[in-house]
């Protein structure tokens, strides 16, 4: 019995090793019938299916015109994106390809979790990166190799509302406006009821930390060194607690002219009370829009104010494409990332107006279209990297100087205090 179980078994096993060998393929990509084996993808962005609609139409072109590799969009709606990728990513089953905010890549890229893109890259002739502005290429360039593809940018800038700058009968911001300017315009707009509460608003000062470095880097002021090292001596120096306090007042205080982030979180947050008329105006990004756009508000953007000495300074949010290092279809997730970066991905993101495209060609054809968001682009020239962006130690910085503004807001801290307390818990930190 056992002679006859054996040669059973070689029998059967002869044609299994001639259908391999005659195949061509030892990595399981050939079906028996000669055809591909169809591989499967998974990717993910922030956002719902109505907000990705784009990446819902990239990815049905993409299944079309790839025979061999399948796609599906996965969406994360809400807040809970960042910390439902890192638990995929620790379980070992998050998405091949999935999107990142330029403010965590560092931090992903040093979990290790991402990967390198350059080999990829020197391999495949058909595909050049110059297409791409190199500033925002270079965004995902860190520790001498790239790990990311641009999808698209957003320079912030500052937005008006216009129908509460007529009623008041006052000009409107211009790109010779000091932040000085802002706040005495703002405080025109800024008006209360007879019972003394306040019902308009003439900036939101928001406690978001972009907007804040965008106000400290026009005045001179800092919260890091230049790469990102050392906060003791910059984000407590005496320059920056005294443009900082300038920043606070214009939430608190007799001569207020933003609600507090309470205030504004009960009103519904700054884009419902400019869309309502109870906010003048406030620095963001164009992502905006897509609300702004929905409603009856009469809006316009302009440059963010200079500071006193002059200098102007903004901040660049993007995002980028980013490939799952434990992934088990790497060469196929590459295929589907350039696609996602690609000429024809750009120009679908940027068709609503509400981001702009992050390669050169399609960008001067936006610029050459663009009159009413014209500043939103004119703000690139200005932009300067967040601390996120050239260290590895971003998160440590933003999550302490998010404290003390919290400690400062409600009144728990002196501004002097809270940022000697940062400063050194990052330093401490860093060490």
């Amino acid at each position: 019995m056992k002679k006859w179980a054996c040669l059973l078994v070689v029998t059967m096993m002869v044609p299994l090793i001639l259908s391999a060998c005659g195949s061509g393929k030892t990595d399981g990509s050939a079906k028996g019938d000669g055809s591909k084996e169809v591989v499967e993808l998974k990717f993910t962005a922030w956002g719902d299916v109505n907000s990705g609609q784009s990446e819902v139409k990239l990815a049905e072109e993409f299944n079309k015109t790839h025979d061999n590799i399948k796609v599906k969009f996965e969406p994360v709606p809400g807040d809970g994106y960042g910390t439902k990728l890192t638990t995929s990513l620790a379980a070992g089953n998050a998405p091949d390809v999935f999107l990142i905010g330029e403010g965590d890549f560092y931090k992903y890229v040093d979990k290790g979790v991402i990967e390198p893109l350059d080999s990829y890259l020197a391999e495949d002739k058909s595909f050049d990166t110059g297409l791409f502005q190199q500033d925002l290429l270079n965004m995902g360039r860190i520790h001498d190799k790239l790990y990311y593809l641009p999808k698209d940018f957003n320079p912030l800038s500052l937005w008006y509302n216009k129908a509460m700058f007529d009623e008041a009968k006052m000009e409107y911001p211009n790109e010779n406006w000091t932040w000085n300017d802002l706040m005495a315009t703002a405080q025109k707009l800024t008006a209360k009821d007879g019972n003394g509460k306040y019902v308009k608003f003439g900036f939101n000062a928001t406690k978001w930390e972009y907007p804040i470095y965008t106000y400290l880097w026009s005045n001179g002021a800092d919260i890091s060194n230049e790469d990102g090292t050392k906060a003791e001596g910059y984000m407590n120096s005496d320059k920056t607690i005294a443009v900082l306090e300038k920043y606070i007042a214009m939430s608190k205080g007799a001569n207020k002219v933003s609600p507090t982030p309470q205030d504004a979180e009960t009103l519904g947050g700054d884009s419902s009370m400019f869309m309502t008329n109870k906010l003048a105006m406030m620095v963001t990004g164009r992502w905006v829009k897509s609300d702004l756009d929905k409603s009856d508000v009469n809006y316009g953007t302009a440059l963010i104010p200079k500071g006193e000495g002059g200098n102007r300074a903004g901040i660049i949010a993007a995002a980028g494409w980013a490939m799952n290092a434990n992934g088990k279809h790497k060469k196929e997730a590459y295929e589907f990332m350039k696609w996602l970066s690609g000429t024809e991905a750009q120009k679908l993101r940027s068709e609503n107006g509400f981001v702009l495209p992050a390669t050169v060609k399609e960008l001067e054809e936006v610029k050459s279209k663009e009159i009413a968001d014209k500043p939103v682009i004119e703000m690139m020239q200005y932009a300067k990297k967040p601390v996120t962006l050239i260290s590895g130690n971003g998160p440590i910085f933003v999550e302490e100087f998010g404290k003390a503004l919290e400690k400062i807001l409600l009144d728990r801290s002196s501004i002097k205090d809270a940022l000697d307390e940062a400063a050194k818990a990052i330093d401490s930190k860093i060490k």
